[in-house]
Order: structure tokens, then C-alpha cells, then sequence
């Protein structure tokens, strides 16, 4: 007889095998909301609706599983069996769920869940039970879903002056929509094209917000952020399970709200030399940054503030930083690591200058900054004059960049691919190595490597190029090294 089933045997005769479960906590599901007023109580998230729903429960007390005594818990979906597990041997924290199937999260309502517990004695306890709500039905707005705008803004559209007479505020009405219920979230927007995402503000619905009309409010200052020209209005709802988005049709608006031409000249890059509208920038000249210069002729009020922009918002590198207004021109140090951040590219240099609640925008200075001059062309001790050797490589081939370049910095990469004629007839290159963080921002570089194998589509007597390239931009783009013609040789 094992020793485990003798002791059990042994302690069941002094204790009368008595031992009980402590009681049981509900369910644990961690894919349910927090309820909210008026709205369905333990809402489960409609994305957890997509595969089987994980059902945790707490480690329970008196716990002896064994192959032959062993232990169950039973999960029951509306008093039915969902899922059960068993274990022979002690149970592991992270094994103490059970998966309802998906096909049960289909249905939509309110389900009762609880578990029950076997322990190795044959005792069994059930846990309290839990309600859980499904709700995978999106809300479905009505046929005219559009906007319902003052007729006055429909007429001469949203100028200045209606901006100022109504509190810099553009008032709509959303339709009445079917489904409607606490913790929707409405979200509004104020757009250059029909389907744009510039979003202008959103609320999430409260218990007085239902069966009463339902008004938004669009920000004046987003609306003059967005500029003159024709605009487009529109919403969008979703529920609080998350079911697919629901977006209404957009309004066309007329938005005239600068209210008087101001134009102020485009900055320089002091770097290049240029005070033009346009320029280029030599990286090696701005090995620890760049400067940004607004012209003297600029005339501004004491309380303008102005803030200078190195691109836009949200693309690669972009930086923007406040300025002091002072006397004659106007600088703003640029960081080394976002002039880097665009080497190869073109970006435009511009600042907004903010007049009694206004903002106003210069005109753009367009910079190219140049690719970095002078990069490596990479090596590898398998490489023998102009030869490549499989016999010389051994296991592999390690391929590095010996020296640095202008403005290296360890947000960039590199790429390595061998090229040439293979034996399938194909163009596709042998990648040495895909996306390579740049270590350090000075010295040698080991890039990837190659093995012989790898080498094998190429037929022997081949004239191969290996091809190296550096990305700046978070592997959007890729500036070409020189490259290295070898011919590949046993």
C-alpha cells in the first residue's frame, strides 16, 4: 500500500475521514465590468465573447487529492454543466479556473453561475452563486441619424461671431437610438473629410440621460484648431459591453471662425544657412542638435504665447516646445535625437502663435534632412578580398559594421540581406538579419550572422551584394549603406 494512502487510511480512523471544504467564494471572472447606475448588473465585456470565457475560483481548505481519492470541480452554466476538472495530485494556483465554452456566450441575457467542489473524501460543497449579463446586440440608430444643428449654422455656417455670441461652444442634438442605456459612451467628432477621427469630445451616458434628447457640445477651440473650409459632424455610440461601434451619418458645415487674417513668416533652421522657406540640413552639422530660428519681422503681443514645432504632432521625431517672446529673432534648441529621428527624410518646421484664446499658424519652412554621409560599408572575416567563403565562415558568418555615423543613437536599426542569383530561380534575398537594435551610439557593430546553409540557394561561382540598411523612423523606412559585391566561392 502507498505511504500517502496508508497515513490517509490511519488519520480517517482517528478523525472519522470528516474532513470538510471551507466555504466556498462565488466565481471569479475577470472579463466582467463594474456595474454602473441603472445599468445591467456583471456585464461581461463583448470581446470576451469571442472564445471561451476563463472562470476563476479561490484554493479551497483540506485539500488531499491523490490518484486514487481524487479531487473535482464542477462549473454549472443556468444549473447545467459547463466544465469540470480533476486533479490526483496537489492542485497549482495556476490551475484553479475552468473555461466555459463560447458557444454558451452566444446567448444574451442574464446566467447564473456557481461551482461545486468534490474533495478526496467524497465531501461535497457549492460555492454562492453569481449573475453575470450578456449583451452582444449593439445599439441601432435610427434612419436620419445625423446631427441636428441651430438652422443658423446650417444657413451661414459657424463663424467667429456665432463662436463668441454662444460661449465658444457649437451646440447639437443626437437622435433618440433604439438600445439606448447607461454607461454608452457618445463620441463626437469635428472633421476635415466625411469619415475623419479628429475626435471633439465625448461623454458616457448617465441614468437622466435616457428617453431625454440628448445634446453635445463641440468645443469652439477645437473648432478654430480645424481652420476655415468645409467641415464635417458626426458621432458615434457604443455600448458598455463594447459591441461593435455604431457611426451615424456626418453633417456638412460651413466653418468660418478665424476671425481676421494674421500671417506670420516661416522659420529657418540656423544649421543650414538658409532663411528661405525651404532648406537642407547636412546632419553632421547638427551633431548635438539643431536650432530653430523665428525671424525678427515677426510682431507679436505681450501676451502671445508661442510654441515652435520640429514636424507634426505625432509623426516620427516630432518635437514642439514653448517659446519666450523677446525683442529681434527667436530661438528654440531642437534635441540631437530628433534631428536624427528623421535623417533621410522631409519634415516641415512651423509654430503657432495663441492671441486672446486664438491660435495661429506660420507660414511652413519644408526641411529635408539628409541621409548621414560616409556610412560603412559591412564586413565579415568570411569575406576574402572580393570572395566569399563557405569554407572560411565555419558553423557561420558573423557580418558587422566597423565605425559609426553622424547622429547614431540606440533608437535605430539595421537591416543585412545577401542578394543574387538562386538555384529556384527566385529574387528573394537571404536575411541576415531583419530589424538589429543599434547597441551603442559610437564603435562596431555586430550585425547578424549567416550560415553556410543558409548560403545553399545561391549557386557556387555567384556574384552576391550584401546589402545593408538603417532605419531612423522605428523601421518605417530604411537608408541604404553601401553595399559589398563578393563572389561566392566553396
Amino acid at each position: 500500500m502507498p505511504l500517502i494512502t496508508l497515513m490517509r487510511s490511519l488519520l480517517a480512523r482517528f478523525t472519522g475521514h470528516k474532513a470538510q471544504a471551507s466555504e466556498l467564494a462565488p466565481p471569479r471572472i475577470e472579463a466582467l465590468l463594474p456595474d454602473v447606475e441603472g445599468g445591467e448588473i456583471n456585464l461581461l465585456r463583448y470581446s470576451a465573447t469571442q472564445q471561451d470565457l476563463n472562470v476563476g475560483f479561490a484554493m479551497w481548505e483540506n485539500s488531499q487529492p491523490a490518484p486514487d481519492e481524487p479531487e473535482t470541480v464542477t462549473l454549472y452554466w443556468d444549473d447545467a454543466v459547463a466544465a469540470q476538472k480533476a486533479w490526483t495530485e496537489p492542485v497549482r494556483e495556476d490551475d484553479l479556473f475552468l473555461l466555459v465554452p463560447q458557444a454558451l456566450l452566444l446567448i444574451e441575457g442574464r446566467h447564473t453561475l456557481e461551482y461545486e467542489l468534490e474533495l478526496y473524501n467524497e465531501h461535497r460543497s457549492r460555492s454562492a452563486p453569481i449573475t453575470i449579463t450578456i449583451d452582444r446586440t449593439p445599439p441601432e440608430l435610427p434612419a436620419d441619424n445625423t446631427l441636428v444643428f441651430d438652422p443658423e449654422v446650417i444657413r451661414a455656417g459657424v463663424t467667429d461671431a456665432y463662436l463668441v455670441a454662444h460661449g465658444e461652444e457649437l451646440e447639437a442634438t443626437v437622435p433618440l437610438y433604439v438600445g439606448i442605456s447607461p454607461g454608452d459612451v457618445l463620441t463626437w467628432y469635428w472633421t476635415t473629410t466625411p469619415g475623419g477621427t479628429d475626435q471633439a469630445g465625448n461623454r458616457t451616458l448617465a441614468p437622466n440621460d435616457i428617453g431625454q434628447p440628448l445634446t453635445i457640445l463641440f468645443p469652439g477651440r477645437h473648432i478654430r484648431d480645424m481652420g476655415d473650409g468645409t467641415r464635417y459632424a458626426h458621432y458615434t455610440v457604443q455600448d458598455r459591453a463594447g459591441t461593435p461601434i455604431q457611426r451615424s451619418q456626418a453633417v456638412t458645415l460651413d466653418a468660418k471662425p478665424t476671425p481676421l487674417p494674421i500671417n506670420f513668416s516661416a522659420p529657418y533652421l540656423k544649421e543650414t544657412g538658409s532663411t528661405g522657406d525651404s532648406s537642407t540640413l547636412d546632419p553632421a552639422r547638427a551633431l548635438t542638435g539643431a536650432t530653430i530660428v523665428i525671424k525678427a519681422d515677426n510682431r507679436f503681443e505681450p501676451t502671445d504665447t508661442v510654441r515652435v514645432f520640429w514636424g507634426n504632432p505625432g509623426d516620427h521625431g516630432a518635437y514642439d516646445a514653448p517659446v519666450e517672446v523677446v525683442a529681434g529673432a527667436i530661438e528654440c534648441p531642437i534635441p540631437k535625437a530628433n534631428v536624427a529621428a528623421r535623417m533621410g527624410s522631409e519634415l516641415v518646421l512651423y509654430f503657432e502663435v495663441t492671441r486672446r484664446g486664438v491660435d495661429h499658424t506660420s507660414r511652413p519652412h519644408a526641411l529635408t534632412v539628409q541621409a548621414p554621409r560616409n556610412l560603412p560599408h559591412p564586413q565579415s572575416v568570411a569575406i576574402q578580398g572580393d570572395k566569399l567563403s563557405l569554407s572560411a565562415m565555419g558553423t557561420q558568418a558573423t557580418f558587422t559594421l566597423p565605425t559609426g555615423w553622424s547622429l547614431r543613437d540606440t533608437g535605430q536599426f539595421v537591416r543585412l540581406y545577401i542578394t543574387g542569383k538562386r538555384n529556384d530561380g527566385s529574387n528573394q534575398p537571404v536575411v541576415v538579419a531583419d530589424a538589429t537594435p543599434v547597441p551603442s551610439p559610437t564603435g562596431a557593430m555586430t550585425v547578424g550572422t549567416v550560415t553556410p546553409a543558409a548560403l545553399g540557394v545561391f549557386a557556387i561561382g555567384t556574384w552576391l551584394e550584401v546589402e545593408a540598411f538603417l532605419s531612423v523612423d522605428s523601421k518605417s523606412s530604411w537608408i541604404p549603406f553601401p553595399y559589398v559585391q563578393v563572389q561566392l566561392v566553396s
